[in-house]
C-alpha cells in the first residue's frame, strides 16, 4: 500500500509495516483498534489513495465500502493470520501420492448388525478421541487393526465408519500402490504417507488390500522380491521403530490373513485382528432394512422369509439382491419388485445367467427332472441333514439346467449322522435315474460323484470315521485298507438311498410332472403332497430304515 495523503496527517508505509508485527509484539485488541482508525479515516470524505500501477476493476461498486481489516488478514504474516481467524492448521491435506480426508460421511449407523464388532471399534475411536484418559494407567495404546474376512462383508465399510466415529483424519489408500517397477518407490511412499499422517494427527491409515504390501517376505534363494520386501520393512520400521508415531493408527482389511508377514501381525504393530465373516440372522435382518430402504415393492415380499432366504449371502451380495430385483422390475415397466423377482435374481446369483436357453430334448429334461427329484426326495426324508428349500429347472443357468437349493448351515460341526445324510443325497440323483431307466443314465451326476468320493476320504481318513481311528495314509500298507473303507461306505450309501428312492416312485414320478410344467417346486409344496398321499410309504420307509439300516 503506498502513502496514504489527508488534509491534516500522512500515514507512511512505516506505520503499516509496523501493524504487520508478530502477534507477540502487539495483543490483537489493539492491533483491530488500529485497523478501525485507520479504516475511519480512509472512509472520511477528503481523503484519496494514490493511483499505482497495479491492475484494478474498472467498474467498482461504488455502493460497497473499502474494507482494510480484510486488505489485512489477507496480507499479513501466517502467524498473525492464523491466531486472528482462530483455525486450526493440522498440517498439508494432500501430498504427492495421498489425500487426507477430514470427515468421513460413514458412521456406525450405516452399517447393518455386527453388535460384537462395533463394541471392538468403538474402543478403538474413544483411543483416538481421549487418550489422555488411557495415559494415567499402564497401558500401551494400540497402533494397528486388521479386518479379515470373505469378500463383501463389509470390512472397508467398517473401516469408513470407524473414521467417521472418530471424526478425525482419514487416509485411503490400496496395498498396490506401493509397488512398483522402479527401485525404492514403495519405500518412498510408505514414508510419504506417514509423514502425512503424522502431520494430521489423530490420523487413521486404511489400507485396503494390506497383504499386497504386508506379504511374507521372500527367502533368500527369491531375489525377485527384494523390492517388495524393503517396501514391508520400511512399513515394519513406520509402525514400530525409533521414531515416535503416536496419533496414528492403521486399519488394514485383507481376505488372505494367512499370506501376512508374522512382524507385521505382531503386538505392538498390529494389536487386534477381527474377524469379519458372513453375516448372521440379526447382522442380515439390519443389512437387509438399509438396503431396502426407498426400494419398493408390491407386498409379496415377506421381510422374513428373504431374511431366511439370503442365509450364507454376504452383505453385498445382499445389497446386490435387492438392487437387480428393482432394476428388473424397472425394465419390466414396474415401479415395484415382487417375489417372483427376488427368486430370479436369487437363482442368477446361485448358478448365473445366460441369455439363450439351452436347447435339450423332451427325453434329457425328463432324465434332469428325475435326478432333481432323486435329490429332494432323500433331503425331505433326512432326519441330520440342513432343510431343502426348493428344486429349480433353470434352462438359462450356464452349467447347471437343474439344481436343489439347500437352506445355509451356520455350523462348522458336523455328525457322522448328517455327513452320511449329505452321501446319499449326492448319490440320490444317478440312482433315481437308474430306477427309471435303467442303464440309459446321464453325465450329469459327474460333480456329485466327484463330491461325495471327497467327502467319503474326508470321513475315513480326516474325520476318524472309519473302522480306525487315524490311519498313517503315507504308508503303503494301509493305502488298500483306505481304499476298501472308502468304497465300503460309498457301497452303504448307495444301498441306503436305493432302498428310499425304490419306496417313493410314484412321489418321484409326479414330482417330477411338476417341475416340467412349472420349472419350480417348493419343499413345502413337497411336504403337503408326501403328507396327503404317501404318508403311509414314509412310516414304511422309516421302519425298514431303524431294522435293517441301523448299523450304517
Amino acid at each position: 500500500m503506498r502513502r496514504l495523503n489527508g488534509k491534516n496527517d500522512t500515514f507512511s508505509n512505516t506505520g503499516i509495516e509496523d501493524l504487520y508485527q508478530k502477534p507477540t509484539h502487539r495483543s490483537s485488541n489493539q492491533t483491530q483498534a488500529r485497523i478501525n482508525g485507520l479504516q475511519i479515516i480512509i472512509s472520511a470524505p477528503g481523503y484519496e489513495c494514490e493511483e499505482d500501477d497495479e491492475p484494478h476493476d474498472e467498474h467498482p461498486d461504488e455502493n460497497q465500502p473499502f474494507d482494510l481489516s480484510s486488505l489485512f488478514q489477507q496480507q499479513m504474516p501466517k502467524p498473525y493470520a492464523k491466531q486472528s481467524t482462530g483455525t486450526n492448521n493440522k498440517g498439508p491435506k494432500k501430498s504427492e501420492n495421498f489425500e487426507v480426508v477430514m470427515k468421513s460421511p460413514v458412521s456406525f449407523k450405516d452399517v447393518g448388525g455386527y453388535t460384537n464388532v462395533k463394541k471392538e471399534l468403538e474402543q478403538c475411536v474413544d483411543i483416538l478421541k481421549n487418550h489422555t484418559k488411557y495415559a494415567k494407567y499402564n497401558v500401551r495404546i494400540p497402533k494397528g487393526l486388521i479386518l479379515e474376512g470373505p469378500p463383501g462383508t463389509g470390512k472397508t465399510l467398517l473401516a469408513k465408519a470407524l473414521a467417521g466415529e472418530a471424526n478425525t483424519a482419514f487416509i485411503s489408500v490400496s496395498g498396490s500402490q506401493f509397488q512398483e517397477m522402479y527401485v525404492g518407490v514403495g519405500s518412498a511412499r510408505v514414508r510419504e504417507l506417514f509423514e502425512l499422517a503424522k502431520k494430521n494427527v489423530p490420523c487413521i491409515i486404511f489400507i485396503d488390500e494390506i497383504d499386497a504390501l504386508g506379504r511374507k517376505r521372500s527367502s533368500e534363494k527369491e531375489s525377485s522380491g527384494a523390492e517388495r520386501d524393503n517396501t514391508l520393512n520400511e512399513l515394519l520400521v513406520s509402525l514400530d521403530g525409533f521414531k515416535n508415531t503416536t496419533g496414528v493408527f492403521l486399519v488394514g482389511a485383507t481376505n488372505r490373513a494367512d499370506l501376512l508377514d508374522p512382524a507385521l501381525l505382531r503386538p505392538g504393530r498390529v494389536d487386534k485382528r477381527v474377524y469379519i465373516g458372513m453375516p448372521d440372522e440379526p447382522t442380515r435382518r439390519e443389512i437387509l432394512k438399509i438396503h431396502s430402504k426407498g426400494k419398493p415393492n408390491d407386498g409379496s415380499v415377506a421381510f422374513d422369509d428373504l431374511v431366511e432366504m439370503t442365509a450364507g449371502f454376504s452383505g453385498a451380495q445382499m445389497e446386490n439382491l435387492l438392487n437387480e430385483a428393482l432394476l428388473f422390475a424397472l425394465r419390466e415397466n414396474r415401479e415395484a419388485y415382487s417375489q417372483k423377482d427376488i427368486e430370479l435374481i436369487m437363482n442368477r446369483i446361485l448358478v448365473g445367467w445366460q441369455p439363450m436357453e439351452h436347447k435339450f430334448s423332451d427325453a434329457i429334461i425328463d432324465h434332469i427332472v428325475i435326478h432333481e427329484m432323486g435329490h429332494a426326495v432323500l433331503a425331505c426324508v433326512a432326519k441330520h441333514h440342513t432343510k431343502m428349500r426348493k428344486v429349480v429347472i433353470n434352462l438359462n443357468a450356464p452349467t447347471s439346467p437343474g439344481y436343489t437349493v439347500f437352506e445355509a448351515k451356520e455350523e462348522n460341526i458336523h455328525t457322522r449322522e448328517s455327513l452320511f445324510e449329505h452321501l446319499i443325497i449326492l448319490l440320490g440323483g444317478r440312482i433315481a435315474e437308474e430306477i427309471f431307466y435303467g442303464e440309459s443314465v446321464s453325465t450329469g451326476a459327474l460333480n456329485d460323484f466327484e463330491e461325495a468320493h471327497k467327502l467319503a476320504e474326508k470321513m475315513i481318513v480326516y474325520y476318524g470315521m472309519g473302522s480306525n481311528l487315524i490311519y498313517p495314509s503315507k504308508s503303503e500298507k494301509y493305502k488298500e485298507k483306505i481304499d476298501n473303507e472308502i468304497n465300503d461306505l460309498l457301497l452303504s450309501a448307495h444301498a441306503y438311498a436305493e432302498f428310499i428312492l425304490d419306496h417313493f416312485r410314484e412321489l418321484i414320478r409326479e414330482g417330477a410332472d411338476i417341475l416340467v410344467r412349472d420349472r419350480i417346486l417348493l419343499v413345502d409344496d413337497l411336504n403337503e403332497l408326501i403328507t396327503r398321499k404317501y404318508s403311509d410309504v414314509l412310516k414304511t420307509v422309516n421302519y425298514e430304515l431303524a431294522n435293517n439300516f441301523a448299523d450304517i
